[in-house]
């Protein structure tokens, strides 16, 4: 059985195994061991472990299924309210990266923003081989800084 990768999701198929329900993951990055992410398989989203010493992206790794395992997803959004307050910025003092990302940075957070939605420069559907949208807005955030230091006083 071949495993695939579509929209970015990782897939899980199932795997006999003694005793044990097993799923086969591949991996949708880069992870080390013990990180927590979130995989599909028979159409349920379950919390899978990556095993200790890691795991490179594309690598298919088996894990235990256990549907509905009763926990807390690793990525539990909640629903009907915000996860953050209107000042939780300035939770960590007035040094918080996020907080100066959006002062002098607006196009940048945007971009990570965009990257973390699975969406392009352009605020379209991402696909793979696209450019970072964090890159390209970065850039551009760069560049008008440079251009207005260079001609600001002309």
């Amino acid at each position: 059985m071949s495993i695939t990768k579509q929209d970015y999701e990782p897939m899980a198929v199932a795997v006999a195994d003694k005793g044990v329900p097993m799923v086969e993951v591949s991996a949708p990055s880069d992870l080390p061991g013990g990180y927590v992410f979130d995989a599909v398989a028979n159409g349920q989203t379950i919390s899978v472990t990556v095993p200790a010493g890691g795991v490179s992206r594309g690598q298919t790794f088996r894990a235990p299924f256990e549907p509905g395992g009763g926990g807390v997803s690793a990525s539990a959004v909640p629903e009907g309210r915000w996860k953050d307050g209107l000042c939780d910025c300035c939770m960590f003092g007035c040094c918080h990266p996020a907080l100066w990302m959006g002062i002098c940075c607006r196009l940048a957070l945007l971009g990570q923003v965009q990257n973390r939605l699975r969406l392009n420069w352009l605020g379209e559907r991402a696909h793979l081989g696209d450019q970072s949208p964090f890159k390209v807005l970065l850039g551009i955030s760069i560049f008008a800084m440079v251009w207005s230091v260079l001609f600001s006083s002309l």
